[in-house]
C-alpha cells in the first residue's frame, strides 16, 4: 500500500469519527489534542502493521524460494 493509500483510509475515518461526534463544532483544545494524538497513533500503527505484512510476506517468498532450490 502507498502512502498516498494509507493517508486516504486514515484521513476517511477521521472524518467519520469527526462526523460522529455531536460536539464536533463545539470541542475544547484538548479534545482536539486528544483526537489528534489518537489519530497519530492509529496511523503509526496502521503503518506498523502495513509494514510488518510486507517483511512477513518478503520472508514466505524468500522461504519458499530457498526452499525450491534446496529441492532441486
Amino acid at each position: 500500500m502507498a502512502p498516498e493509500e494509507i493517508l486516504e483510509q486514515i484521513d476517511k475515518q477521521n472524518r467519520e469519527i469527526l462526523g460522529a461526534r455531536s460536539d464536533a463544532d463545539r470541542l475544547t483544545q484538548d479534545q482536539v489534542l486528544h483526537l489528534m494524538n489518537t489519530a497519530a497513533m492509529r496511523g503509526f500503527r496502521f503503518g506498523s502493521d502495513t509494514a510488518l505484512s510486507l517483511v512477513q510476506s518478503k520472508l514466505v517468498v524468500k522461504y519458499v524460494s530457498d526452499a525450491a532450490s534446496n529441492a532441486a
